[in-house]
């Protein structure tokens, strides 16, 4: 059985990243200031998320257009050095 192909993707493209962390110490600022510096300015509409908490968690998704395919994974490296990120979706 041969592997489906990947879809080819185009940049730059719009994707949702969802953060999970401890309540406690995630804060949705400190995410975004770490998009803004690695991705620059996002439009307007993307530079809110979405929240969603259960118990001692907290899962924030914001949508990011990434400029090309090497933007994502320092992004991603950076945002899992915060304190209080558990997971990355």
């Amino acid at each position: 059985m041969s592997e489906p192909e990947r879809p080819e993707i185009t940049y730059p493209t719009r994707i949702p990243m969802k953060i999970i962390g401890r309540q406690e110490e995630l804060r949705p600022d400190m995410v975004m200031e770490l998009i803004l510096a690695h991705l620059g300015p996002q439009p307007e509409g993307d530079q809110r998320h979405q929240a969603n908490c259960k118990g001692a968690f907290i899962s924030y998704t914001f949508w990011v257009t990434l400029p090309h395919d090497r933007a994502e994974t320092p992004l991603r490296e950076a945002i899992q050095k915060l304190p209080g990120v558990v997971m990355q979706l």
